[in-house]
């Protein structure tokens, strides 16, 4: 003997439309909770400087660790989600001066910015003067917040894994 089984109720327009809206603000606090405002700012900056979201999450260090996906997602999202990119943007002008400085100070050198520095050779020995005089000569290529001091430790860095011009 066979129990009938009842016939499952077809969805409401209505339903479905406010089961949608539950996930897309699910997903807004879901973000919420791992992006902080720190990490929208680094984003931002990181991405207006290499142009390149794979760069960015091989090279940034987020306050924690974000896959390809969720980079490009919230990416996609300050550029076209007017909720989280009005939340984030309220949350980043709540930072303090400091700590917006110190985002900065941690934001990728461009392949514009390394060009130039792979002309300083690599058997001078260069003062901060001279990463000094190269952001005089060029202020339209490096990032507003660099000084010769990070400069010259991108430099050595470069030096470090011969990536300079007259390095083989």
């Amino acid at each position: 003997v066979s129990t009938p089984i009842a016939p499952s109720p077809v969805p409401t327009p209505g339903l479905a439309k406010r089961m949608k809206k539950s996930k897309q603000s699910l997903q807004v606090t879901k973000d919420l909770g791992r992006w902080k405002p720190a990490d929208d700012l680094l984003l931002i900056n990181a991405v207006l400087q290499t142009n390149d979201l794979t760069s960015v999450h091989l090279g940034v260090k987020f306050s924690c660790r974000f896959n390809l996906r969720e980079i490009q997602e919230r990416w996609y999202a300050l550029l076209y989600d007017p909720i989280i990119s009005k939340l984030a943007c309220q949350a980043m002008r709540q930072l303090h001066p400091e700590a917006i400085a110190a985002i900065q100070s941690k934001v990728l050198f461009s392949k514009a910015e390394e060009q130039l520095l792979t002309k300083v050779g690599s058997t001078s020995q260069p003062t901060l003067d001279t990463f000094q005089e190269l952001l005089h000569k060029h202020p339209d290529v490096f990032y507003p917040s660099r000084t010769p001091k990070a400069l010259q430790l991108h430099w050595q860095l470069m030096k470090q894994y011969y990536l300079l011009d007259d390095q083989t």
